[in-house]
Formats: C-alpha cells, structure tokens, sequence
C-alpha cells in the first residue's frame, strides 16, 4: 500500500491536508469540529512537556532552538500525558558518526524491571556509520521498527532475517552524521507507518499496545531533535490492557 492510499485510508482528508500544511491547526471544517492540526511537543525553548524518567538533569538540554541529548546515562524522558492516535514529525541529527538512539510510541511511563528503557515500541534512529563500526548489516541503520522490554503481540510489515520480530525498511535513506533526518511516523489504532526523508518505507501492527507515553531515549550518543511535532487524532476502541499505565 502506498502512502497516499494509507493516509486516505486512516483519517479524513483534512487531516491529509493538514499534515502537507495546507490547512493549519484548529481550523473549523464543515462539520463544525476543530480539524486536526500539528502542535509543538517540544517548543524550541525548554522541556516543558516532557518529564525525566531515569536519565539526569544534565542528559537533556535546549540549544540554539534544538533539544540536544547527551545520550549519558542511558535511559528516558517522557511525555507528561499519553497518545492514542497520532502523527509525530520529527527531525534529528547525530553530531558523530556511529550515533545510536531512537523513541519509544505507546510505551510505559517507567523502566520495565531492571533494564533502562520502558516497555513500547521503538522507533529506531541510528547512524549509517553504526554498523560499519559494529560490522554488522546496513539495514540496522534505516529505521527498524521492533517491540520492546516484553511487549507481546507486534506483527512486522517486512519482518528482519538480521534480528526476529523486528520490522526492516525498504529502501536505505537515513543520512550520515551532521545531516538533519525527517520521520513521519502515522500511528493508528495499533497500526505503525514510518516515512524516512520523504518516503513511507516501514510499518509494524501491535495488537497488545495501542496508547501510551512518547519517550525520547538517550543510548550512548549525542542527538539533536529540531522539531518534534504531533497531530492528535481521534481515539479508537480499546480493549483492556492496551493503555500504558498512568503514571
């Protein structure tokens, strides 16, 4: 299925037109409800939005207008408040080469036992140069879509030879270190697609997991964000146990 199809497919047309920027947010459609519309997570000026999980005042800081992560400790922040469905608009940047670090959409608020990371789905963002310095395959590098920290039930789009149950994208576009990446990544009702750079190449479904926290992780390496975006969009039917705990 191709971007055009999906996007007509899951959501009004005003919502299309919203995420190209023909319509701006909190216009009034014909049904006399707000049409969706992109908002700032992240403002450009302080954190304001998100809330320290397990990394440390230091890890995370505002810049020139970018939210920079020193990627030390490892660990996360998190959304103050949970998403259902969504469009998140990102834009980010590894400073070295071999840069490793990613979010996690509809994931838990704490870590899960003793490791770092909650449990959620993660949306890889790693450097092309990552696993040349790893010696390990290309298609690491190009936005790998994976459950994690036990979350059951996730169905891969093009399912990896290289690690099971990860889902692997369809062309290599993630540029190198000092270049700005964009993902668009379309959640809705259990169903992820992620575009890298302009071009939709990746998608996983998740039967067990279907709103939760937004958490920006920090792994090792120093990342910039420049834009993290979100359209809301309406919520759907879940079944128990498909919200992330509050916190």
């Amino acid at each position: 299925m191709n971007r055009d199809d999906f996007l007509k497919g899951s959501f009004s047309a005003a919502a299309v037109w919203s995420l190209f920027g023909i319509m701006g947010s909190g216009e009034i459609g014909a049904d006399n409800q707000t049409i969706p519309g992109f908002q700032p997570i992240f403002n450009g000026r302080d954190l304001t939005g998100f809330t320290d999980v397990n990394t440390s005042k230091d890890t995370w800081k505002v810049k020139d207008g970018a939210l920079v992560c020193t990627g030390k400790p490892i660990g996360v922040m998190r959304t103050e408040k949970q998403y259902e469905n969504f469009i998140l608009d990102v834009e980010w940047k590894f400073v070295d080469e071999g840069g490793n670090s990613g979010f996690f959409i509809w994931a838990d608020g704490t870590p899960y036992k003793d490791e770092p990371f909650p449990t959620g789905v993660e949306i890889q963002m790693l450097d092309p140069g990552w696993p040349e310095i790893n010696e390990r395959p290309v298609e690491y590098a190009h936005g790998h879509l994976f459950p994690v920290m036990g979350l059951k039930g996730t169905i891969p789009d093009n399912p990896s030879d290289v690690v099971k149950g990860r889902s692997y994208a369809l062309e290599n576009r993630v540029k190198r270190a000092g270049n700005w990446n964009r993902y668009i990544v379309v959640c809705i009702d259990g169903t992820i697609k992620l575009s890298v750079n302009g071009k939709f190449v990746n998608g996983m479904r998740s039967t067990q997991r279907k709103k939760g926290y937004i958490c920006p992780e920090a792994e090792g390496a120093e990342i910039h964000f420049r834009k993290i975006d979100i359209m809301e969009l309406p919520g759907g039917i879940l079944q128990p146990g498909q919200s992330a705990g509050e916190v």
